[in-house]
């Protein structure tokens, strides 16, 4: 199946989000906490706008369309989207933390903290990769898709 307009735009950004994640890392591992809580918020702003359009763009014509029939129904998606919102609060929360007073305890239990982050990411993206794009991306005319990605960036 070939990838759609739509599912080539929409995972490059998840290939974006996950350079910005790279580059907060990267600060905490030179410990530079500033540095590295200016790019989360840039992280966590970009990516908080990207599931709002899912969820209220994206996720809807999934659902009309069949979605909630799939392996993989609008609440495991919404249940994700949950968890990770809660774990980028945190680790905003923890990165003041470590700008407050650096504390090598707090800098690996973030570390720690993120590895479980990054892995419910990788199952999300996978999912989003393998089942939801490539879903409407067979169901939706070309136009279709193009209306959905300009709905999407009407916010840029």
């Amino acid at each position: 199946m070939a990838t759609s307009d739509l599912q080539f735009v929409m995972m490059g950004l998840h290939d974006e989000f996950a350079q910005a994640f790279f580059l907060h890392q990267q600060a905490l591992l030179d410990r530079d906490f500033g540095r590295a809580a200016r790019q989360l918020a840039v992280y966590r702003e970009r990516l908080f706008q990207h599931m709002r359009d899912e969820e209220v763009l994206v996720l809807p014509r999934y659902e009309a369309l069949g979605g909630d029939a799939t392996d993989a129904p609008v609440r495991l998606f919404l249940g994700e989207h949950g968890k990770l919102r809660a774990f980028l609060e945190d680790f905003v929360l923890r990165t003041a933390t470590l700008v407050e007073g650096a504390d090598d305890r707090a800098l690996l239990e973030l570390f720690d903290r993120q590895a479980t982050y990054k892995n419910l990411m990788l199952h999300h993206d996978l999912r989003e990769r393998n089942a939801l794009y490539p879903f409407l991306a067979a169901r939706l005319s070309t136009v279709a898709q193009a209306s959905l990605l300009a709905a999407c960036g009407a916010h840029d």
